[in-house]
């Protein structure tokens, strides 16, 4: 089996491929790969997968309450009480400022900003030729991933205009 990293993801001077074949020897050994385990098999310092990971527990602990705040803003959403059907939205969303740093704005914001409303179609293009490439191989999603090319091919174009 040959690996490669999946575009724009970089493990600092990891080798995708013995990264790899590192984590289908757990999926082997385990009957599936499990975060704990590969965790563990990351420990010695003479693991393949230790500089994955940070070891200095001040940092990871400060990274880890980082990612918390983050999967906090990402569950706030806004309910609609004023449209027939309502159902959540996100309350929050990714934008960049012009200095380059990525910051949550409300989505209200976003959307009212031409520039930010731009970014917020961009990445759900993004996130969909993603999740369209993931499940390219399920002929059971044949139709879905067709209405997804389609969706990719018209709004990627600009042929329609912002909704």
């Amino acid at each position: 089996m040959q690996y490669a990293w999946k575009p724009g993801f970089r493990v600092g001077g990891l080798d995708a491929q013995v990264v790899g074949e590192r984590l289908d020897a757990i999926r082997e050994r385990d009957g599936g790969i499990m975060a704990e385990a590969v965790v563990d098999d990351a420990r010695p310092v003479d693991s393949p997968l230790h500089p994955a990971f940070e070891w200095d527990d001040s940092v990871a602990a400060e990274k880890y309450r980082l990612d918390q705040a983050r999967y906090l803003i990402r569950a706030v959403v806004i309910q609609r009480p004023d449209v027939e059907e309502p159902r959540p939205v996100r309350a929050f969303v990714v934008v960049k400022e012009s200095d380059g740093n990525e910051v949550y704005t409300s989505t209200i914001t976003a959307l009212s900003d031409e520039e930010l409303r731009r970014q917020v179609l961009e990445r759900a293009l993004r996130e969909l030729d993603a999740w369209r490439r993931r499940y390219d191989d399920l002929a059971e999603l044949a139709e879905v991933l067709a209405a997804a090319d389609r969706a990719l091919e018209t709004v990627g174009s600009g042929s329609v205009a912002a909704a």
